[in-house]
Formats: C-alpha cells, structure tokens, sequence
C-alpha cells in the first residue's frame, strides 16, 4: 500500500473547505431552526470535502471523488436553503485552490436587479479578483471571510425583495 502525500493545492483546497465550514457552524448561533441545521449540514459535507483533499489521491481535474460528491451534495442544499447566504455556486471557492478556474458571482446574469444588488455583485466580483491573486493563502482565507459577509447579505436582500 502506498502513502498518499497531498499536494499543495490540495492543502489549500482543505483549508479553505474548513474555513467555509467554520462559517457555517458560526451562522448557526444567528438564524432559524431550519437555516441552522442546514448549516449543520453544509459544515458536515464541507468537514468531508477537507479529509478528502488530504486523504484521497485526485482524480483527472486533480478533485479528489469524494470531495467532489461531498461539494454537490453541497449545492444542493445551499440550493434548497437561500436563507443560509451560502451561494448555490460555493463549490468553486473550494475548487478554485485546484483548478485555478475563474470565479463567477451566481445569479449575476445582469438581469434585472435592485441597485443594492448590483453594489453586492461589483463588490463580489471585486473580491473574487483579489482572491484570485492574493500573494498568500493567510490573506485568501480572509478573503473568503468577506466574500461569504456579502453572499450573506445576498440572500438576505434576495429574501426582502421576495417578501
């Protein structure tokens, strides 16, 4: 049996999976019931995507498979639960450590929105460039601190508007 030795980007990919779980379990203390056991959920599937990164050899697009099933599994409940203000696309946080793709802000299709919501969206879009090519990963995890404050305030004006 070999050892299987994660690379960098791998320990990056956990460490920003534990981060975002680490946002989950404190969003908790402040919400619904409901809201607050999806959190619970999105942590636990995040605490799995973390252990995948160090204890799974990747497959060909370098995302370990269990990791990958664990962040669908996530979509779908930040999908089936807005009032999280996890975005349905939070995958790509995780991932992006990996396969360097380009952030995209969900939802941002320049439809019609709220002037407050082009605000967010410029300010999204602002921070994904910055996390993009922040000089160190200390400074991307703060990064991911912000972006989630202002997916969070997202959702909660997405949620006014509905009424």
């Amino acid at each position: 049996m070999t050892v299987f030795e994660p690379t960098e980007q791998a320990r990056v990919a956990a460490a920003r999976a534990t981060v975002l779980a680490g946002i989950a379990r404190r969003r908790t203390l402040f919400t619904s019931a409901w809201n607050g056991r999806a959190l619970l959920v999105l942590a636990d599937l995040l605490d799995i995507v973390a252990l995948s990164f160090y204890e799974e050899a990747p497959d060909a697009d370098g995302i370990p498979t269990d990791a990958d099933l664990a962040l669908a599994a996530a979509e779908v409940v930040a999908a089936e639960t807005p009032g999280t203000g996890f975005p349905v696309g939070l995958a790509q946080y995780v991932t992006h450590a990996v396969t360097r793709r380009p952030l995209v802000v969900p939802g941002a299709d320049g439809g019609d929105r709220s002037a407050d919501d082009a605000r967010l969206v410029t300010a999204l879009e602002t921070l994904h460039g910055h996390l993009a090519a922040a000089a160190s990963e200390t400074v991307a995890l703060a990064l991911l601190e912000a972006v989630f404050a202002l997916h969070d305030k997202r959702a909660d004006l997405i949620q006014l508007a509905r009424g």
